[in-house]
């Protein structure tokens, strides 16, 4: 998918017809403040500190076509910015603000000039696209639920699918990279990467306190995506091959399984399908649970 699929005329007239409160709109600002410029630093952090390194042509692929995917994601919500009437000085206020500062700063840390710190700035980046930016798809896509915000809404679920898969990708490099230098893993190594996990959501915390600051928003209270963040950071460290810290089981949003799991039928005489599943509705049932 790219940006110019994204249908926002409905948004535009929520925006400004007043379908969502003022403190609704405040609380989407604050978000998208952060947004664009998150995935800038996710896609410097692909040119600058993996591809670089990663001389395997496959990988190189992977990576290069991990960084265009943020690329997209960048220009789709920088046009959600310019579609609702968002200045431009939006896209630098984030500095304003220590909560997103430190957030991005944070991000963009990493030091690849060893196969510990290659390692690590890997395991980092699962972290970064896994954890740190799920909490903002999450308060997204919430006003979905209620028949608003649809566009941005469509413009998450398929951000959330790409991220997805570099995640999955990610944790399999780093997996891979670990076997190959198998001298690297020792306590002292997994401890940093805990270490990580607790200060991503630390800071992910403080962001979350900062977006609900200015009241409450219908069908999620700040508490339930804190949640939400304690339980997806738990998944990459499985996908890591290491142990849950924060020993959430269950996926405490469930209407959020029921959105990004559904396959995506697009009517293809009205919008151009973007799903990645191909004849998902071949087969039969007795082969699809065996």
């Amino acid at each position: 998918w790219i940006e110019d699929e994204v249908d926002l005329s409905e948004d535009v007239t929520d925006w400004k017809m007043n379908k969502i409160t003022q403190v609704e709109k405040d609380y989407i600002t604050n978000i998208l403040r952060l947004f664009t410029q998150s995935d800038v630093a996710v896609g410097q952090n692909y040119y600058d500190q993996f591809i670089p390194k990663f001389k395997n042509n496959e990988v190189r692929n992977m990576l290069g076509s991990f960084a265009n995917r943020e690329g997209v994601h960048q220009r789709a919500y920088a046009l959600l910015n310019d579609t609702l009437g968002l200045p431009d000085s939006e896209y630098h206020a984030f500095l304003e603000y220590k909560e997103m500062a430190n957030k991005i700063e944070y991000m963009q840390k990493s030091d690849n000039s060893t196969h510990r710190g290659l390692a690590l700035a890997l395991a980092k980046s699962v972290f970064n696209e896994g954890v740190a930016l799920f909490a903002s798809f999450v308060m997204l896509l919430n006003f979905q639920r209620f028949g608003k915000m649809k566009g941005m809404g469509k413009v998450v679920e398929w951000s959330i699918r790409d991220e997805s898969m570099h995640v999955e990708g990610n944790s399999n490099l780093f997996k891979s990279f670990c076997a190959e230098h198998p001298k690297l893993v020792d306590d002292s190594f997994k401890k940093e990467i805990y270490m990580m996990a607790t200060e991503i959501v630390k800071l992910e915390d403080k962001f979350i306190d900062l977006a609900y600051s200015l009241g409450d928003i219908e069908g999620l209270s700040a508490d339930d995506v804190k949640k939400y963040i304690r339980y997806i950071t738990d998944r990459r460290l499985l996908q890591l091959g290491l142990k849950t810290t924060f020993k959430v089981k269950e996926n405490p949003l469930s209407w959020l399984e029921w959105i990004l799991n559904g396959a995506d039928h697009t009517n293809f005489f009205e919008n151009r399908v973007t799903e990645y599943e191909v004849a998902g509705l071949s087969g039969n049932w007795e082969t699809a649970y065996n």
